[in-house]
């Protein structure tokens, strides 16, 4: 028999944009349905043996944190950047409604781009944590 597993936000503790955006999900998840988890927690390893597998494969390079967030639904399924945040928004207060717009022709290209684009950078806008 599998755990469950609770909805959790994997995000990268030394970035300030993370961190910002961390604070701010936090907030918004007024129903308390995600837990946060930073990849640097200790933690990490425990509940996500199986992510080394996903780290082989390019997630993120070995020591390094990801390149993307990351959302693991209860269920176990692993999501990484815009889709992570696609899935993550109907676990948060009002967020089903906004999560249609993800939907739409066009908008998960253009949304997945703009994501790629600021979390490849989001050292370089943003800093690390000081």
């Amino acid at each position: 028999m599998s755990r469950l597993i609770p909805n959790t936000l994997v995000y990268d503790r030394e970035c300030e944009l993370c961190r910002w955006a961390q604070g701010l999900v936090v907030r918004w998840d007024r129903h308390r349905r995600i837990r946060y988890l930073a990849f640097q927690d200790p933690q990490f390893p425990e509940w996500f043996p199986d992510l080394d597998r996903e780290n082989s494969a390019g997630l993120w390079p070995h020591g390094e944190p990801p390149r993307a967030m990351l959302f693991i639904d209860n269920g176990g399924q692993l999501r990484i950047g815009m889709d992570a945040f696609r899935a993550m928004l109907p676990q948060l207060a009002g967020g089903r409604w906004l999560a249609w717009l993800f939907y739409l022709p066009g908008v998960p290209w253009l949304a997945s781009r703009f994501y790629d684009w600021l979390a490849r950078n989001r050292y370089r806008l943003f800093g690390p944590t000081p």
